[in-house]
């Protein structure tokens, strides 16, 4: 009797997690002087959020006319300070079927290497924050991953 594939929620988690390791390690490939990032709270909402959304309407921001909503989230909240990009895309896949989180964690980066924009966000080496979204629906995956450095800011009143 074949194993059951493991649930959806859990697959997507394990996407979640190799795809930041693997942006991780490229930003350090692209600029040895690049910091770290963190996984950070209020990012993960925005870019779930976000990743949720474009699953729902199967679009893209540049197709929203209400724009990114990732971003839109985070520049509503008056104590969010410093800089803030985002890189999303979407992969198809069977339903049914295991999602590899090596497979897609490549696929997606290969997408965002392969965009002189999103490169750009991967290689800027003064984010030290990040949020990974991910969200499925029929057979398309869509990933959105938010990047920020606060600048050195003081921390707004």
């Amino acid at each position: 009797m074949a194993k059951a594939p493991p649930p959806i929620e859990a697959q997507v988690s394990a996407l979640k997690e190799r795809l930041f390791v693997m942006v991780e390690a490229e930003r350090h490939r692209l600029d040895q002087a690049a910091k770290p990032l963190i996984l950070d709270p209020e990012l993960m909402r925005a870019a779930q959020t976000h990743s949720d959304d474009m699953a729902m309407k199967r679009s893209f921001d540049a197709n929203n006319p209400n724009g990114n909503l990732a971003v839109n989230v985070l520049l509503s909240d008056p104590k969010f300070r410093g800089f803030v990009a985002e890189n999303s895309a979407a992969q198809y896949f069977t339903p049914g079927a295991v999602i590899d989180p090596d497979v897609y964690a490549r696929g997606f980066l290969a997408i965002w290497l392969n965009s002189p924009d999103h490169r750009m966000n991967l290689a800027y080496p003064a984010f030290d924050k990040t949020g990974i979204g991910i969200a499925v629906n029929g057979n398309a995956i869509y990933a959105a991953e938010l990047f920020s450095t606060d600048l050195g800011l003081p921390e707004p009143p």
